[in-house]
C-alpha cells in the first residue's frame, strides 16, 4: 500500500514540462520560408536556425521573429537542411529540396508591365509554380501543425494504456 501511495505521489508531483520542438519549411519564389514552434503551437522565438549544405557546412544562421518565422534566400537552388536548436538540448532537422527552390524569375519593377507575348512557356510554368507554392505553403504548414497536436483520443489512449498495465500488474501481484 505504501508503494502505491509513493508511486501516486511521484506521478502527481511531476509537472509535465516536456515539449516537442518542430520546424516546417517550404520553398517559394527561390526562398525558404519556415517556422519554428513547439508541439501545441507556441513559437520557439529563442531558437537559432542553421542552414546547412549537404556536406554539413553552415551557409547561414537565422533567428526566427516573434512568431517563430524565418526566410532564407539561397544563392542558387540546392538541397539544404535546416538545423534548429533552442540551446536547451532540443534540436530538430528539416530538409528542403532544390526542386522546391527552382523557377526563380526576376521580380518585375514597380510600374513595369510584361507583354503576354514576351512570356515563354517556361516562364509561365515558373510563375504558376510560384503562385501554387504561395497558396499551398501555408496550408501545408497548418496541416503539419494540426498533425502535431495531441488529440483527445491520443490522451485517452495513453490513460487507457496506463490503467491497463496497472491492472495487469495488480492481477499478476494478486495471483501470488
Amino acid at each position: 500500500m505504501r508503494s502505491w501511495i509513493l508511486g501516486l505521489a511521484l506521478v502527481m508531483s511531476c509537472a509535465a514540462q516536456a515539449h516537442l520542438l518542430k520546424v516546417f519549411a517550404y520553398g517559394e519564389g527561390g526562398r525558404v520560408h519556415g517556422s519554428v514552434y513547439f508541439a501545441g503551437g507556441g513559437p520557439a522565438t529563442g531558437a537559432s536556425v542553421q542552414v546547412l549544405a549537404l556536406d554539413g557546412s553552415v551557409l547561414a544562421t537565422l533567428s526566427p521573429d516573434e512568431n517563430g518565422e524565418f526566410v532564407y534566400q539561397p544563392e542558387a537552388p540546392r538541397d539544404l537542411e535546416l538545423l534548429v536548436d533552442t540551446g536547451d538540448g532540443h534540436q530538430v532537422r528539416w530538409p528542403v529540396s532544390a526542386d522546391e527552390l527552382q523557377g526563380v524569375l526576376p521580380a518585375p519593377q514597380p510600374g513595369q508591365t510584361v507583354a503576354p507575348e514576351a512570356v515563354n512557356q517556361q516562364q509561365l510554368l515558373s510563375m504558376i509554380e510560384q503562385a501554387v507554392a504561395r497558396q499551398v505553403g501555408p496550408l501545408r504548414q497548418e496541416l503539419q501543425q494540426a498533425e502535431d497536436r495531441a488529440r483527445l483520443s491520443d490522451i485517452l489512449g495513453g490513460l487507457g494504456m496506463i490503467f491497463g498495465i496497472a491492472g495487469l500488474a495488480m492481477w499478476w501481484r494478486g495471483r501470488r
